[in-house]
């Protein structure tokens, strides 16, 4: 019984490295047409899906091990490699294929511009991980910087609506908009923003609502449905995260334990 409780958020957890794997493997493909499950989509909506999917599974991991009480040492590590590889990696690796398949005129001069912009967001993402395993233990109902989860959900999100709303034709200026929000995302997950979390609050209605967005999210999500209708809920999230965070920011610093130098 022991090995099966801790069995189940490190099987979510597998998921999750697996889905960020295949869109690192897929997404230099580019356009061409997979044909899955009976839909036909190009490599890159597949890559940025999955990295969709990685988001959704990321969260059902820490719900079941907090549930089952099954929090181990390994299961954090394992989270932590999980989400560089479906954070980090694949949505950077999903914005570089994805611009030299949708834009080859931009990137064939500027792709001092890309890799640059491909390894700081890399970097962050990794930074950001590792800081939050030793430095957010004493943490409570808030993130510091934006959380490597979102910054991938936003990423693949806003790519797959830049390929929709341009119906694959983009343009050199998104190009160059999709790199600057690369770069901004990545600044934002090394920051020290403090951001809300989703957590149980006082008012019933709040809590209420908070469980039907996530259902709501989770269904369209898995669906592959009206992205969006996510990112507007990642939107929302995010904008009203950070500014209660702002608003918070005093009293959650008297809250801090000051780490001890090694």
């Amino acid at each position: 019984m022991i090995r099966t409780r801790y069995a189940v958020p490190n099987f979510f957890t597998s998921l999750n490295f697996l889905m960020g794997t295949f869109a690192v493997v897929i997404a230099p493909l580019g356009t061409k047409q997979i044909p899955f499950f009976g839909s036909h989509k190009t490599a890159l909506e597949w890559a940025s899906w999955l990295i969709v999917y990685s988001v959704l599974l990321d969260k059902l991991d820490g719900f079941f091990a907090k549930r089952l009480k099954a929090a181990s040492a390994f299961g954090a590590e394992f989270d932590s490699l999980a989400d560089l590889v479906a954070f980090g990696l694949a949505p950077a690796m999903l914005l570089f294929h994805g611009l030299r398949a949708l834009a080859p005129g931009w990137t064939d001069g500027n792709l001092p511009i890309q890799v640059a912009g491909l390894s700081f967001y890399v970097l962050c993402a990794a930074w950001r991980l590792a800081r939050y395993n030793v430095a957010q233990s004493d943490l409570k109902g808030y993130f510091v910087g934006m959380p490597s989860t979102l910054a991938g959900g936003w990423m693949a999100l806003v790519f797959l609506l830049a390929c929709k709303w341009t119906d694959g034709r983009i343009t050199d200026t998104i190009a160059s908009a999709l790199v600057a929000f690369q770069i901004v995302l990545a600044a934002l997950m090394i920051s020290g923003f403090y951001l809300s979390k989703l957590v149980s609050r006082k008012s019933r209605a709040l809590n209420l609502f908070q469980i039907s967005n996530i259902a709501v999210g989770y269904g369209f999500g898995l669906a592959m449905k009206w992205p969006e209708l996510l990112m507007a809920q990642i939107g929302l999230y995010t904008v009203f995260g950070f500014i209660y965070g702002l608003i918070k920011r005093e009293d959650i610093r008297r809250t801090l334990t000051p780490i001890e130098p090694s």
